[in-house]
């Protein structure tokens, strides 16, 4: 495994093979030249099938990096972003729509607060087809048609731009094929459940393959909304992504992909408690005042108006790779995305006190990402890069509170009664940057990769709030210079057993306060922040055993990050607003350990143990506990303290037996156990957004065989199976309260498909 690529390259060489070759489209032949070599009654050799795994980058160095291939992804059922942590550990996904979803990695990744701020990037870089993706939501269509996964824990502010230093997940879709093939899929579940999945690829003609993917995913409610009776927290999905490949000569690639997908959510948060404090539970005693009628404790709501979600967004991407002369490679990568978000956001309440609100969202994204990478099999291989990435986003929050009592009484004012608040935020980004990695190969034992990469970034923006504490921030400008850099060493102890150490630092964009405003008493200062900066160390080992039928890889890590960026609460204006805090670190163990003890049958658990606290956060946010209570501090010290999402151990265990049954039929069974211990859901660590720790179990067994030219496979599967009832995230509401996103009850169904 750890030698592969090095041998490919040097095949390659020998053969005289260039990188473009790969995608040359296949010469025709018009006979079995395997069948007509085989002398008369010769027995024909079984299929024999090798199992790898291509590198995602030749440059990437080793790390504790959770490569999950696309097969492994549809046989675990995993079609969502939010479902990649069942199978990478130290991942967090917080979803509560698809505007508002958190990455965190290790601990580290978004500052958190109670509402998403535009003005703020987070740690952790998503990629789709080599495309910086500059929030979660832009990842459009499910996890279909996916070639491979990687979860790259730790800074990766080389090779994976700006924007990484809490790590990177990077996704492949499927490459369109010169060999015709399709697929269709089709399941159903409870609740109303149902995906219809439709896949071809093919040849155009000698130079030029097409690949096309549809798709449309709905999901019904698990939430009783008793005002209504509806059910609440489904969705529904179209999603269609087309693919060209034009291959003109052995020299020269091009890869156009264009997607589509609009999505209509049905968003609910529950009421977790109504908690005391002191001796009284202020949630209830504001809500008997104005007549509302609470329920809380399960999968039920009360509200006369429901959330309601909706998002439109695509994309247009051209990859080009140039093989030039002596090995040398060029590669081209230009993007385009869109993202608009409308939600239609209310109260959670039997009473008018809002409604028709929410944050409506416009996010254009441009970048342009040219690469040289050297040949392979030297002493020393490189790649050089320049990349211009650029952002227009607009933002339109509008609140619309009802008139009346009611509305008065509940927030113990008239700040609100009868007011349609409106804030209007902008930004404009460009980032420019050169990045540089190598490796020196120093022998068959000893490599050294060293990456830099230095960004500039020139941001520009404005907020404006009306109706409310009017405010206007004029206009923002905003340069900074961030830098980053990678050292890693590794050493083959034995043939099958590598060491390594790496270090690494980055910086992310610097945020601006175009959400909400900064507190009008913080000062002008306060709508801009700073970077934050992570300085980074990794020690691990990656071994195979056993003939390659034990795996395991290991690590040890450790980050701190200073200035880190986070939000505080402004009263007066009832928002939240960036801030550059202390410094945090997180520091812990990571395994992954996969185990094949018998044919057909894998076996794998990833774990990681996290140490992840604030060592310095004076002038914190002091949680409602401590708020709420007579003679409350303005601020709290959240020093020493446990960083928000940061449970202390995620381990997922996973099984799955494949064999062949009565007439050559191909059967299986498979299960998987996730588990993550509690973690506090909010930044200001309030008690009453603290997440218990869960578990879930998902199983399923099926089968397959042949059919015509193709083959057919039907499964059974049962997710959440012991139904836990779990949160994908907790926050704290009004007075005490705490409103939960609660995971999926147990869901039973079936999926049935032909692949041709």
């Amino acid at each position: 495994m750890f030698r592969f690529n090095r041998l490919v390259c040097s095949l390659c060489f020998g053969l005289g093979l260039t990188s473009a070759q790969a995608a040359q489209p296949p010469a025709v032949a018009t006979t079995d030249t395997r069948a007509a070599s085989q002398p008369a009654g010769a027995v024909p050799l079984a299929t024999v099938r090798v199992e790898g795994q291509r590198q995602a980058d030749p440059q990437q160095p080793p790390a504790s990096t959770r490569e999950l291939s696309g097969q492994v992804l549809e046989q675990q059922g995993i079609y969502r972003l939010e479902d990649l942590q069942q199978l990478a550990s130290g991942l967090d996904v917080a979803v509560v729509d698809p505007y508002d979803t958190r990455l965190t990695l290790r601990g580290v990744g978004d500052g958190g607060g109670s509402e998403i701020n535009i003005g703020m990037p987070s740690s952790v870089g998503l990629f789709l087809d080599n495309v910086y993706l500059s929030r979660p939501g832009m990842l459009s269509n499910d996890l279909l048609d996916i070639e491979r996964a990687d979860v790259l824990s730790g800074p990766q502010g080389t090779l994976y731009g700006f924007n990484t230093t809490g790590g990177a997940i990077a996704i492949q879709s499927r490459k369109p094929t010169f060999t015709p093939q399709g697929s269709i899929r089709q399941s159903i579940g409870q609740r109303g459940y149902t995906q219809t999945q439709g896949m071809f690829s093919g040849p155009l003609s000698q130079t030029l393959a097409g690949r096309i993917n549809l798709s449309h995913t709905e999901k019904g409610g698990y939430v009783h909304n008793e005002y209504t009776g509806h059910e609440l927290g489904g969705s529904n999905q179209d999603g269609l992504r087309g693919q060209l490949l034009w291959v003109p000569s052995s020299d020269f690639n091009l890869r156009l992909i264009a997607d589509l997908n609009r999505a209509t959510s049905y968003p609910v948060a529950v009421l977790d408690e109504a908690n005391a404090v002191g001796v009284t539970r202020p949630y209830l005693d504001r809500t008997q005042l104005v007549g509302a009628h609470v329920v809380g404790g399960g999968y039920k709501v009360n509200t006369d108006d429901e959330n309601k979600a909706y998002v439109r967004q695509g994309g247009l991407s051209a990859e080009a790779n140039w093989a030039l002369a002596n090995g040398f490679n060029l590669r081209s990568v230009s993007a385009y995305r869109y993202f608009g978000f409308q939600p239609n956001a209310t109260d959670s309440l039997d009473i008018p006190l809002y409604a028709g609100s929410g944050a409506d969202v416009r996010d254009r994204v441009w970048s342009q990402d040219i690469r040289l990478d050297s040949p392979k099999g030297a002493l020393f291989d490189y790649a050089l890069g320049a990349t211009y990435w650029g952002e227009n986003l607009d933002t339109f929050a509008h609140d619309h509170y009802a008139a009346g009592n009611q509305t008065t009484q509940y927030y113990g004012s008239t700040s609100n009664t009868g007011k349609y608040v409106q804030r209007w935020g902008k930004i404009d980004d460009s980032i420019f940057s050169l990045y540089a990695q190598g490796t020196w190969h120093l022998s068959d034992v000893w490599d050294v990769t060293a990456g830099v990469r230095d960004s500039y970034e020139k941001k520009s923006g404005r907020f404006r709030r009306v109706n409310k504490n009017d405010f206007d921030s004029g206009d923002l400008n905003q340069y900074e210079q961030l830098p980053a850099a990678m050292l890693n060493v590794s050493y083959f102890f034995l043939p099958n057993v590598q060491g390594y150490l790496t270090l690494a630092y980055g910086e992310k964009s610097g945020g601006m306060n175009v959400s909400s405003g900064a507190a009008a008493k913080a000062g002008y200062d306060s709508l801009l922040v700073d970077p934050e900066s992570t300085r980074g160390g990794e020690l691990g080992v990656k071994s195979q055993w056993l003939d390659d039928r034990l795996g395991v890889d290991a690590a040890l890590f450790w980050s701190e990050v200073r200035q880190f960026q986070t939000t505080a609460y402004d009263l007066e204006s009832q928002s939240s607003y960036l801030i550059n805090a202390g410094t945090m670190r997180s520091r812990g163990l990571e395994t992954n350990v996969t185990l094949k003890p018998l044919q057909g049958l894998t076996l794998n658990f990833n774990g990681t143990l996290l140490d992840n606290k604030y060592l310095d956060f004076e002038n914190a946010k002091c949680p409602a506990e401590v708020s709420l209570a007579a003679n409350a501090p303005a601020t709290c010290d959240m020093s020493g303290d446990r960083v928000f999402r940061s449970p202390k151990l995620t381990y997922n265990l996973s099984g799955r037996y494949e064999w062949q049954t009565f007439a050559a039929l191909d059967a299986f069974v498979s299960a998987r156990y996730a588990y993550r211990t509690w973690a506090y859901g909010t930044v200001d660590n309030s008690q009453f957004s603290r997440i218990p720790g869960y578990g879930l179990l998902n199983l399923a067994t099926g089968l397959g065989g042949h059919y015509g030219d193709g083959r057919w496979n039907a499964s059974l599967w049962l997710n959440n199976a012991t139904n836990k009832r779990y949160y994908r995230t907790l926050n704290t509401g009004d007075y005490g309260s705490a409103f939960g996103v609660l995971g999926e009850p147990r869901t039973l169904g079936m999926t049935v498909g032909y692949d041709f």
